[in-house]
């Protein structure tokens, strides 16, 4: 497994441990290309998912409330060792939801659950792995959805806010630890908005705030509750993360369609 040297985070459950690597091609092939999951508008209630919506006004505590919602812890094994990392609700439709979460998490290993805001869990399907981008993406059935009495709230994504980030914009880094869901909260500042590093695949955002074993695969905030970005390492006070525009594309990549960025209120 390749090393993602100072910017690997190690996920570790009790004294198992496994080094963590950036994703190679052990992809599964992309999905049947279908319509898009998002046709729902966003904001829109269903049963069982529920799209957020940006709040009208920069809040930071409502934000957090908010975005909680949307990050779940997954476990997985390899050669006996259990470690964990944590998702993000990226997209959903009647059938299913879509979990985005680091490839390196599952590139080797075998993952066995997904822990839910609350404390449910069950089973998740690995859907695919990116070739290139350290990135994967996991289903849930809505169908367990239901059964369990689980909501499932799908991350709010604002292009034009998205656009306006820059040094003075506040972000919230939100993870998983050991035993909680969206319980480790890092707030930072954006220092890099595009910066390559060979390790992930691709451009990351660079963020003047630190990250913990465990964190990799959360989401970063805007304080308006939106997603901007996902945690992928971090390295002293400096963390690593993919914008949800790159998301999106790993998520075209696997699935053939993205979600829509564009048609906001």
């Amino acid at each position: 497994m390749k090393s993602m040297g100072k910017w690997g985070i190690c996920i570790l459950l009790g004294a198992a441990a496994l080094l963590l690597g950036s994703c190679q091609n052990s992809r599964m092939e992309p999905m049947e290309e279908k319509e898009s999951l998002n046709e729902v508008v966003q904001g829109e209630e269903r049963e069982w998912v529920v799209f957020a919506e940006s709040l009208e006004g920069e809040n930071e505590e409502k934000a957090r409330e908010m975005a909680v919602q949307s990050i779940v812890r997954l476990e997985a094994e390899h050669n006996g060792n259990v470690y964990f990392g944590s998702g993000i609700i990226w997209d959903g439709d009647e059938e299913r939801i879509v979990i985005a979460t680091s490839g390196h998490l599952l590139e080797e290993g075998r993952l066995f659950d997904v822990i839910f805001p609350g404390g449910k869990e069950t089973s998740g399907e690995l859907a695919g792995i990116c070739g290139e981008k350290d990135m994967a993406f996991v289903t849930v059935q809505v169908s367990w959805l239901e059964e369990a009495g689980q909501k499932a709230t799908v991350v709010s994504l604002h292009q034009r806010i998205f656009d306006t980030l820059d040094g003075s914009s506040s972000l919230l880094a939100l993870g998983c630890s050991e035993n909680g869901v969206g319980d480790q909260l890092r707030r930072g500042t954006l220092k890099e908005k595009a910066w390559y590093r060979e390790e992930f695949g691709a451009d990351v955002m660079i963020l003047e705030c630190e990250s913990q074993p465990g964190m990799s695969g959360g989401g970063i905030f805007d304080c308006y509750g939106n997603l901007v970005g996902m945690l992928e390492g971090g390295s002293g006070n400096s963390t690593a993360a993919f914008s949800m525009e790159t998301i999106n594309e790993g998520y075209e990549e696997v699935f053939g369609v993205k979600r829509d960025t564009e048609d906001y209120k």
